[in-house]
């Protein structure tokens, strides 16, 4: 008779030779997924987790009857946001970890706000939970004082104590993508660095900075500062802190470029200064707006001190017609309250067509410059595209700043031979060599292609990149597949040159576990998804003849995002055959937590109010998650993948 050991070992053998899904099957733990089902409308915006080992989500309701009868509700008390949403309570619920028991809620007063959309903490991951700050949106019309978003600090953390009280609440004028991405972040020492304003406009934009008591705080070296000069007038003073002679009260990067040059060299050896692009070449200029203007901004006379004759920067760009910038993303690594700014801005290709420019600023904790990258070769020349950067997020598995990383989620409108950079150009001796999608394949140039990078926090060198970019409905080059078991019954990206289509980072899409792994919730048209998925995409190569669709996923990238470790779609369960019964669920967010992850979302109704569709298939539904949608319904997915 064999002995024990051997029968194990037997056994382990046949669940190698096992599809890698039947395997996972038989060894990973059951996945939960649910709606909150309730009459009116629920969305899961965001997910947080607590030291502890229990879970906040934060989102938006019209109606709080999925809460089981005895939960414990609490509506905070002191300062209030303002908005013209007056029929929604935006509420965290605090939930164990394995998601079985509701254990609050907590709620802003109806109608001040939509609904609780980002989560952060003063404290490091993995450490014990610091202070809690919370926002989301103020829903009005356009420029209105209850339009834009929100940012509150919270009088308890869930841990020590359940909140109560909101200790500080600011709102936070932003209108469009502004609005939309709500970025900000909170360092270690409790300062929130936040953007307000209207992109792309002629108004206002601006990055600013909260002290820990939520008042207006003074940046010594950003260069827009409000104060009174010695004569006690009110004076706005274009410098740094220490040139102001007056008592400042206030600090700010002004992103409206006309009659200010806070991201411009004020030099003439800073405008021509070389500095390194990040993967072993070289740009021009101190600062990001140098290359959209033909000399640098002189601020005694709050003009361009030409240095160039022909209305242009260096590479033939000149800024756009309107003259606020975009911020897309603000993240604080809360170990050194170094803070990371991602943004774009509007420009004018030489030919006169209309473009928009990304660039990552790094800045240190007193505003002071350390170093920007534009994330694509300026060497080669003018890159037509529109660029974007969406969301970025501190690898807290690196060390802090030397060594340290930062993961970029940005997108490329369109495409060009000098687009961000592709995995296979990194020249980081630590760079396997290409990325899990080197670059841009196929005929279809006016989409939108999302792009992952890993840049060292130190000096901005590109470590890693790919591309995220899905297959198009019936693309072609669909016969030769991948060679890692997972997705080896999908063709590969460098099989033919395969049309792509539209694939988009969500705004809160982002996080880094820590292990260095890339987490993102993005929306594609053919999604790629693993055999180990909750919920696959028809597969072009072994379903073939089936129909796909639009799908928001969620996605694990191996830390040096040659590959993937997890992919799933959640949608209403469709016929692969005939493509009907297929519903939309929208993923806001991803939460890393151990052997897998958690994702949040909605299921909207139609343009009438009406639930369509079939619903998505649902697993390990706790007492308080249900099967079946009522209306437009929240959803919550614990997905594992080890």
């Amino acid at each position: 008779m064999p002995s024990r050991g051997f029968v194990l070992i037997l056994v382990a053998v046949l669940l190698a030779g096992l599809s890698g899904q039947q395997a996972i099957a038989e060894t990973k733990p059951a996945d939960t997924v649910g709606y909150l089902a309730a009459a009116g409308s629920q969305s899961l915006e965001t997910a947080f987790a607590l030291s502890d080992g229990t879970l906040l989500l934060g989102g938006g309701a019209t109606d709080l009857s999925f809460v089981p009868a005895g939960v414990p509700r609490v509506e905070l008390t002191g300062p209030k946001p303002t908005s013209a949403d007056t029929g929604r309570v935006a509420f965290l619920l605090h939930v164990s970890g394995d998601l079985q028991t509701l254990l609050r809620v907590v709620t802003l007063p109806q109608g001040t706000a939509a609904d609780v959309s980002v989560i952060k903490t003063t404290s490091v991951p993995g450490e014990a939970t610091g202070e809690l700050y919370i926002s989301g949106l103020r829903r009005g019309q356009g420029k209105e004082i209850s339009d834009g978003y929100y940012i509150a600090k919270l009088d308890g953390n869930f841990v020590a104590s359940a909140p109560t009280a909101v200790v500080w609440c600011r709102d936070v004028r932003a209108t469009g993508p502004l609005k939309e991405g709500q970025p900000w972040d909170v360092g270690g020492d409790g300062k929130v660095v936040y953007a307000e304003g209207d992109p792309y406009s002629y108004d206002w934009m601006a990055v600013g900075r909260f002290k820990a008591d939520g008042e207006p705080d003074v940046v010594p070296q950003w260069r827009t500062h409000w104060g009174q000069d010695a004569d006690g007038k009110n004076v706005e003073h274009a410098g740094t802190l220490d040139e102001f002679t007056g008592s400042a009260h206030r600090s700010a990067i002004v992103l409206k470029v006309w009659g200010r040059g806070d991201l411009r060299s004020w030099t003439e050896a800073e405008y021509n200064l070389p500095t390194s692009d990040g993967n072993g070449g070289k740009k021009i200029g101190k600062w990001p707006f140098d290359a959209m203007f033909d000399g640098y901004y002189d601020p005694q006379t709050k003009k361009t001190a030409k240095v160039r004759d022909d209305g242009r920067g260096y590479y033939g760009y000149r800024w756009g017609n309107t003259p606020c910038a975009h911020i897309g993303a603000i993240v604080v690594d809360r170990r050194t309250n170094m803070f990371y700014l991602g943004g774009n801005n509007k420009s004018r290709l030489p030919g006169g067509n209309p473009d928009f420019e990304p660039w990552l600023v790094a800045m240190d904790r007193e505003g002071g410059l350390r170093w920007w990258q534009r994330l694509y070769s300026e060497e080669a020349g003018v890159s037509t595209p529109d660029q974007y950067i969406d969301a970025l997020a501190i690898d807290y598995a690196r060390p802090a700043d030397d060594g340290g990383a930062i993961v970029v989620a940005a997108r490329a409108h369109g495409n060009n031979v000098n687009n961000l950079w592709q995995g296979n150009q990194v020249k980081h001796p630590d760079n396997p060599g290409r990325g899990f999608q080197d670059g841009f394949t196929g005929t279809h140039g006016n989409m939108h292609f999302s792009w992952l990078g890993r840049l060292t926090l130190a000096e901005g060198v590109l470590l890693h990149a790919t591309y995220l970019a899905e297959y198009g409905e019936g693309a072609n080059h669909q016969d030769s597949p991948f060679t890692d078991p997972l997705i080896s019954h999908w063709p590969h990206f460098r099989a033919g040159w395969p049309d792509l289509n539209t694939t988009r980072v969500s705004p809160h899409g982002l996080a880094v576990d820590l292990e260095g792994n890339v987490y993102v919730t993005a929306r594609g048209r053919r999604v790629i998804t693993t055999r180990n998925a909750f919920m696959e995409m028809p597969s072009p190569i072994r379903d073939k003849g089936s129909k796909g669709h639009w799908s928001d996923f969620v996605r694990v990238y191996k830390q040096d995002l040659t590959g993937l470790r997890y992919s799933s779609i959640l949608a209403g369960k469709w016929d692969w055959q005939t493509g009907e019964g297929y519903s939309e669920v929208k993923l806001r967010a991803v939460l890393p937590v151990e052997g897998g992850l958690i994702t949040v979302g909605v299921a909207p109704v139609d343009k009438q109010g009406m639930v369509v569709g079939n619903a998505m298939p649902t697993s390990g539904l706790t007492p308080w998650l249900a099967a079946e949608r009522i209306g437009e319904s929240g959803v919550i997915a614990k997905l594992h993948f080890e």
